[in-house]
């Protein structure tokens, strides 16, 4: 089991398909409803009937005890005649729509009543406040489906249960989850109150509710745009619980749901180490700006940070004077770097001063998204995958399940973002020409051609107009539109000035963008590598693509290395196996060594599911 590892508080150094609810019912002693139309009587039978607010539900996502919903099919293959771009694509949508629906009950379904002649419709209408954050078609699903009532009250196996399962409610916030959202309070006053009809529809509701947060109904309902967003395989909570109610053991059933591997687990005591920092004071703050500090230098700002690093990375007491940057203090330093995705040289520069700034606060909301981006049930890739986390520029290949390679990657920048999504490599392409995108002609290429009359000449460029090739020279390039609306198409030829470099890994997907190699490798140094149109290059791509090609007969990497240094056609190879790709985004994760990881939110996304997880508290009262 991976934990936080060293990394503690102290010294912070750190199916069951449904099968029978009515069967179960009846070995209760509760007795199925006739079948008849819903009354429509309010639980206070004086009071006049009120009509309940419609609610559109938020469906949540299926786990595996629950009928699956099929997941989207992989896009097609971008056109051929745009796959050497290096820009995404975009598709005309801006934002995300959440989740669809989960399948509605059959409209036929008998709705059974509830005890003391308290009627569904009633207990809807208990209280205004309320009634508008009550799921009424997943509350009314369950009921139908399930074709008794009332489950939670009374003597039976589910009633005995409901203080277990409050219990797991009431620690929803060790799992990174709103409290707010569970009723509980409200809940406790109903029973004292003797209400059970509206207790029992609120109960259902609550635990609805809580299945679905722990399966990500939070993030599917966040509004993203389409190539910011990773979609996970839909989970429906009321199936999950109908599942539940059927199951030996209840609680065990709700509690199995969501995310149980020890990624997760290990995320989730990182946040109850990092809340009880943040109970204790969090740590200390420390200045920012001004120059960097070398190691071995003098500087005032050196306490500050010391102070700052004893809490999280294992910095001891000055040795050699107060100010002294000392080589213990360098190794502290250099810890934080690595943690961090910062250049490990020991030098405090802006960038690590502007790390060290961020409180205890801010890292607690950034667990609290990833957490909420593990709950996603994202596709199984299968054995053979290659895994792109953006923020970390990473790339991650996994050959029959085991890490067989680590390398760094240059993602696209703000501007020019890579987009988040699932596929499989089709193809390698050895010594690739490059097709350039309107974008990066326009925007790019001209202001070079401007600067310097032999640029296109001179990388191998070819210019088209009309479908026609055309003497860059006869071209006044002070006039052509620096924009998407550049009237002519380049094409660069391959060889070793290639924007591509030698070798292109293409995968489905409707952005037209890949995994290519670069000329530029001297990229690779930097810490931050935001730096691309939107493809990801590979530091080094030959090692991946000859993994990628084992079992393709007569292809290894001394084939391709010969190909490439004697030849500058075009070969195209495919592979044999199903090779997943995820370009995915996580920015807070505990390594293998149980070290915390954080990473810079580059395109803003933390900070746009941090707004759309935010929810109003419930009135007091309800609580």
């Amino acid at each position: 089991m991976r934990t936080a590892g060293a990394f503690t508080v102290a010294a912070l150094s750190l199916g069951i398909a449904v099968a029978g609810p009515l069967a179960a019912a009846r070995a209760e002693g509760v007795q199925p409803v006739e079948s008849g139309p819903l009354i429509l009587t309010p639980e206070s039978a004086p009071a006049p009937a009120v009509v309940a607010p419609v609610v559109e539900p938020v469906h949540p996502p299926t786990v595996a005890t629950a009928v699956p919903v099929p997941p989207p099919a992989l896009p097609a293959a971008a056109d051929p005649g745009q796959g050497d771009s290096d820009e995404p694509r975009t598709t005309g949508i801006d934002e995300a729509e959440p989740d669809a629906a989960a399948p509605a009950a059959t409209a036929a379904a008998p709705v059974p009543a509830l005890p003391g002649g308290a009627t569904l419709e009633g207990a809807f209408a208990f209280d205004p406040a309320r009634a508008g954050t009550i799921d009424r078609a997943a509350v009314e699903r369950f009921y139908a489906q399930a074709g008794v009532a009332p489950l939670w009250t009374g003597s039976g196996r589910l009633a005995a249960s409901v203080p277990a399962l409050l219990a797991l409610v009431a620690g929803a916030g060790e799992e990174g989850l709103d409290p707010a959202r569970y009723p509980l309070g409200r809940l406790a006053g109903l029973l004292a109150e003797g209400a059970q009809g509206t207790y029992e529809v609120l109960l259902t509701d609550t635990l609805i509710r809580y299945v679905a947060d722990r399966n990500g109904a939070g993030l599917a309902a966040v509004r993203l745009p389409v190539d910011m967003r990773e979609l996970g395989k839909p989970v429906d909570a009321v199936a999950v619980l109908l599942a539940a109610v059927t199951a030996a053991d209840p609680v065990a059933a709700v509690a199995a749901t969501g995310p149980q591997d020890a990624d997760y687990r290990a995320l989730r005591q990182l946040l109850a180490d990092y809340r009880a920092l943040a109970a204790a004071g969090g740590w200390p703050s420390v200045p920012t700006g001004g120059a960097k500090i070398e190691p071995g230098a003098h500087d005032g700002r050196i306490p500050a940070i010391r102070a700052r690093l004893a809490v999280t990375d294992g910095a001891g007491p000055a040795a050699g004077g107060a100010n002294h940057y000392d080589p213990e203090l360098v190794a502290a330093v250099k810890r934080f770097q690595s943690r961090h995705g910062l250049k490990t040289d020991g030098v405090i520069g802006k960038l690590t001063l502007d790390y060290m700034a961020v409180p205890v606060e801010g890292r607690i909301r950034q667990l609290l998204v990833n957490l909420e981006r593990k709950r996603q049930h994202l596709a199984d890739l299968g054995p053979n995958r290659i895994i792109v986390n953006v923020p970390e520029f990473t790339l991650r290949y996994y050959e029959d399940g085991v890490l067989a390679m680590t390398v760094p990657v240059v993602i696209g920048r703000k501007e020019r973002k890579t987009p988040l999504l699932e596929s499989k490599v089709t193809n390698l392409v050895l010594n690739p020409p490059w097709s350039v995108p309107a974008r990066n002609a326009g925007e790019d290429i001209v202001r070079k051609q401007i600067n310097d009359p032999t640029y296109l000449q001179s990388h191998g460029y070819t210019v088209y107009y009309g479908g026609q090739p055309v003497d860059p020279a006869t071209i006044d390039w002070t006039q052509v539109p620096r924009s998407r609306s550049i009237p002519y198409r380049l094409r660069q030829a391959p060889g070793a000035g290639n924007s591509l470099g030698r070798l292109k890994i293409n995968f489905q997907n409707d952005y037209a963008v890949y995994l290519h190699d670069t000329p530029d490798k001297h990229l690779f140094a930097r810490d931050m590598r935001a730096l691309s149109s939107g493809c990801v290059r590979v530091q080094d791509p030959f090692s991946l693509g000859a993994r990628l090609l084992r079992d393709v007969p007569g292809w290894d990497r001394a084939r391709m290395d010969s190909l490439v240094a004697t030849s500058t056609s075009t070969t195209h190879v495919s592979v044999v196996h199903d090779i997943g790709v995820r370009l995915t985004y996580v920015t807070a994760w505990v390594d293998a060594a149980g070290t915390p990881q954080f990473r810079d939110d580059l395109y803003g996304i933390d900070a746009r599911i941090d707004k759309g997880l935010a929810r109003p508290a419930l009135l007091a009262e309800n609580m």
